[in-house]
């Protein structure tokens, strides 16, 4: 490039651009700058179709970068093989896969059998699978989470204005948290959290051991709906929390839970537009994801943390340093959502969360419509089962629940909204309106989860007995019925062929009586009296 610079003044005053480039500017050219002639004609030529100093630079020597001496057939097989090895996830490593490339291709015991000669040693292999480019290696070894910052995001999500667009979404807590009674350790509890996009504030929020469902989806939406002030008295705490309201659009990822009737249908009951992104289009969800990430690093300070990976953990148990329940830890979570909302934030211009709150506020109107029933709002977002109405009412989970309006309805089908805290009610929708239906016998006042705990626990001890010898016992009593029942259906069916035997025929199937002449003399058999003495009847003498 040097060498480059130093010739462009020179060329640039003697080689016109457009014409013939005549004898007397090569030779000055010559003169100048001691180039032979054969030297000057071929960096005119480039400098004309490129007038920079770069043009006039020499270029590399050998081959071009990039320039494959191996057949097309060869490099066509080793393209197709590091689809085969190498794009796939988990990636293997290069050497390795390039090492198993090459054996393929020279294997004369293979598919290829190509000559030893013929086919690009390992290093160059290497270099053909380092060619590949970003964005393609991101989609075939990577996560949507990872890979998106490989990808071209052209454009970009708008919000129109406050509680125009919400977005939510799960994730384990970086923490163990500990049972309340015993303070062992639980496990990592979800976390769900809504931020609304205009104003960078967390709209809403929902704390559970239990995977992301329906019925937590229901949970997070409510508790962003309405105002926070009956779940900061419960939990005891005086901070100042006034995010909430009805929002119109609602972007989620594409989680069965949001794509469920059940919750969909919700959404839209109070005018909700549930938009979910395409599937592994993480991008779309930016603003949930980078406070999910910002939440989740406030949570390395707990005892119990648990860090980002395995590396991290190295020869340390989070469960032994674990010390707070789920209630304390939705205490310190409420908190530090509080004073995210007071922290300047970088996407909006240093201006903190609640500060764009307050300044949306102001022209927003209204955050909840008025007269809005909470109770119907809350039974609304619950998942719903399907159940016919039967004369003894319907039937959920092996129980049955009753309410006065079934009997009217029995033969119809219904929905019914089931809430995963108590098994003593559930709410069907009767006339647009969620009724409480009260369950039918007794049964104690637990979640429905304990109640499944339970019913497992008990069919798993029925089970074991059936394997420690019940079965067994079932098989031997079963052969002893059979070999009682065909023991008896032998002997019937022998007493009945010995008694048609000795009853002979019928009267009417009977042989008629003899005819006359024919008929056979009976013997006539005299009374004892009638005899007299008998004279051959003579005793024996001894």
């Amino acid at each position: 490039m040097k060498v480059g610079a130093e010739l462009y003044s020179v060329f640039r005053r003697f080689v016109p651009l457009e014409g013939p480039l005549t004898a007397a500017a090569v030779a000055a050219i010559s003169e100048k700058t001691g180039l032979g002639t054969r030297r000057i004609r071929e960096l005119a030529r480039r400098f004309r179709s490129k007038p920079i100093a770069e043009s006039l630079a020499s270029l590399p020597k050998g081959p071009k970068p990039g320039k494959k001496h191996a057949s097309a057939a060869v490099i066509e097989v080793i393209d197709r093989e590091i689809v085969e090895i190498f794009l796939k996830r988990p990636p293997p490593a290069i050497r390795e896969a390039a090492n198993q490339i090459r054996g393929l291709l020279i294997a004369d015991t293979g598919d290829h059998r190509f000559d030893m000669a013929d086919v690009p040693s390992v290093r160059t292999i290497e270099r053909m699978i380092g060619e590949i480019s970003s964005p393609q290696l991101a989609r075939s070894t990577m996560g949507s989470k990872r890979r998106t910052a490989h990808e071209p995001h052209p454009g970009e999500y708008l919000s129109e204005g406050l509680l125009d667009v919400v977005q939510m979404d799960h994730s384990p807590a970086n923490v163990m948290l500990v049972d309340s009674l015993h303070r062992n350790a639980l496990g990592r509890p979800w976390v769900t959290l809504l931020i609304d996009v205009w104003s960078r504030c967390i709209l809403g929020f929902y704390v559970s051991f239990g995977d992301p469902s329906i019925f937590r989806c229901g949970r997070a939406v409510a508790n962003a709906l309405l105002p926070k002030k009956p779940l900061l008295t419960g939990l005891q705490m005086t901070e100042d929390y006034p995010m909430h309201g009805f929002f119109k659009r609602l972007h989620a990822d594409f989680a069965s839970a949001h794509r469920a009737e059940a919750f969909r249908s919700a959404c839209h009951t109070y005018g909700i537009d549930p938009d979910v992104r395409p599937r592994g289009a993480s991008h779309l969800g930016g603003h949930i994801e980078r406070l999910i990430g910002t939440m989740s690093e406030k949570m390395l300070l707990l005892p119990g943390a648990t860090g980002g990976d395995v590396t991290k953990r190295d020869g340390y148990d989070p469960s032994e340093t674990s010390a707070m329940t789920l209630e304390e830890f939705e205490r310190w979570f409420i908190r530090e959502i509080c004073r995210y909302h007071m922290t300047p934030h970088e996407g909006l211009g240093k201006i903190a969360p609640a500060q764009m709150w307050a300044d949306g506020l102001a022209a927003h109107g209204s955050l909840v419509p008025t007269g809005l029933d909470v109770e119907q709002l809350t039974r609304r977002f619950l998942p719903w089962v399907e159940r016919t109405v039967t004369a003894g009412g319907v039937q959920i989970g092996h129980r049955r629940y009753w309410h006065e309006s079934f009997a009217t309805r029995i033969g119809l089908k219904i929905m019914i909204h089931v809430d995963e805290r108590t098994i003593q009610e559930v709410y069907p929708q009767i006339d647009e309106k969620l009724v409480a239906a009260r369950v039918v016998g007794s049964f104690p006042h637990v979640t429905k989860v304990e109640w499944d705990a339970a019913a497992a626990a008990l069919r798993n001890r029925g089970r074991a007995f059936q394997q420690s010898g019940g079965q067994t016992e079932i098989a031997r009593l079963v052969h002893a019925n059979r070999q009682e029942v065909q023991g008896a259906t032998i002997r019937t069916r022998e007493q009945r062929c010995l008694r048609k035997r000795l009853e002979r025929e019928g009267i009417s199937h009977s042989a008629g009586p003899p005819p006359e002449g024919l008929q056979e003399e009976r013997a006539k058999w005299l009374p004892v009296e009638e005899l007299g003495e008998v004279k051959w009847l003579k005793p024996i003498n001894q």
